[in-house]
């Protein structure tokens, strides 16, 4: 029972040794351009799989704290990407393999191709304005999608296929009731109600006859 309680133990503690074994190297060096063999200044620098990493200063030095397990990835604008795999560079090192390292990594320039510019040279200024107005204009600009969507005829059919508020109801039965005194060959009665003011009339002449009834006899409330 003990011995197994003891392998049990060893085993667990097993993985804590090699991962306290596993050495830790200050990974120092230069990213220098394959093709000009410059120094290739502020080239990110990043291990495999952590938040550890680097940007390489103005001269192209670098310095930074790797295990043999990593991987050392360089990138850089205009550059193909590049790596370093630490095991393998560990097993080819000359050097004294002690706590610091040393590495010159090359990096390849990209080709980059651009598209073609032409240029149409004019003898005055004056040629120049008057071959930019003469120019065939792309389709489907800016100002001319504001213009097609601006179409007396395209807005005519957006609206009548929204529904109509509370507002838009009333400024349409205004709308009607004007153009039914258009077409009737009357002119319109702007601000006026017809009925409001017919009751207004019967309201006056009610309140006159009741008045003059009070003055025949003043019995009456």
């Amino acid at each position: 029972m003990k011995q197994q309680v003891l392998i049990g133990i060893l085993a667990a503690l097993l993985p804590l040794a090699s991962s306290a074994q596993e050495r830790v190297f200050q990974l120092s060096g230069m990213v220098i351009s394959a093709a000009s063999g410059d120094p290739v200044p502020y080239v990110t620098i990043q291990i495999n799989h952590t938040r550890r990493g680097a940007i390489c200063n103005q001269q192209g030095f670098f310095s930074v704290p790797v295990t043999l397990s990593d991987t050392v990835y360089f990138n850089h604008v205009g550059f193909h990407p590049s790596k370093l795999v630490m095991w393998k560079y560990y097993n080819e090192y000359q050097g004294d393999k002690s706590q610091y390292l040393y590495v010159v990594q090359y990096l390849r320039e990209d080709t980059l191709t651009l598209k073609p510019i032409v240029i149409f040279p004019y003898d005055t200024p004056e040629e120049l304005k008057t071959a930019v107005i003469n120019m065939d204009r792309p389709i489907n600009l800016a100002e001319d999608v504001a213009r097609e969507n601006l179409d007396p005829r395209t807005l005519h059919s957006i609206m009548a296929s929204l529904p109509a508020d509370g507002g838009e109801r009333i400024v349409v039965a205004r709308q009607m009731y004007y153009d039914y005194y258009h077409s009737q060959n009357l002119v319109p009665t702007v601000g006026f109600d017809p009925v409001m003011a017919a009751r207004l009339l019967q309201y006056v002449v009610d309140k006159a006859k009741k008045r003059r009834d009070r003055g025949l006899n003043y019995w009456t409330e």
